[in-house]
């Protein structure tokens, strides 16, 4: 993951919208007008990118206030304060990248729902490969077993 903020919102925004074919504020107002009616993948996606934009203002203001303590520091000395919000910083990026994770893993391992045959390949009949039966053993009879 990039930790530019604009960087990770809009690489996820991208995939989101090549997936869709819309772009996340369109497929956000879709999944809010069909109020539980749409599929499970568009309402989850919608979801964590919403998810993943609160943990982005939380990574960037968590950020701010590091920042702001470490210009106010003595030089070459981290007290406590600094170092809680080292590890607040520390935990909101962790927090924001899962959430990417998240969204990204549902826009690989879901299938979008079945769309009208619209492609010659598409209005295809029958399988792609033809196969074979798998050979099955003779079944036992219980009268021939001693």
């Amino acid at each position: 993951m990039t930790d530019e903020p604009d960087d990770v919102l809009r690489a996820v925004a991208r995939e989101i919208e090549d997936r869709f074919g819309i772009p996340v504020d369109e497929l956000r107002d879709a999944v809010a007008a069909a109020r539980g009616t749409i599929s499970f993948l568009p309402s989850a996606v919608v979801r964590w990118y919403d998810d993943l934009e609160e943990a982005q203002r939380l990574l960037t203001s968590a950020e701010d206030e590091l920042l702001g303590a470490l210009q106010s520091a003595p030089a070459g000395e981290l007290d406590e304060q600094v170092m809680t919000l080292a590890q607040r910083v520390d935990t909101a990026l962790t927090i924001r990248d899962g959430r990417a994770l998240t969204v990204r893993h549902l826009l690989e391992d879901y299938p979008l729902p079945e769309q009208p045959a619209t492609s010659r390949a598409a209005r295809r009949t029958g399988p792609v490969l033809t196969t074979t039966p798998v050979p099955q053993p003779a079944p036992v009879s219980a009268r021939t077993r001693r």
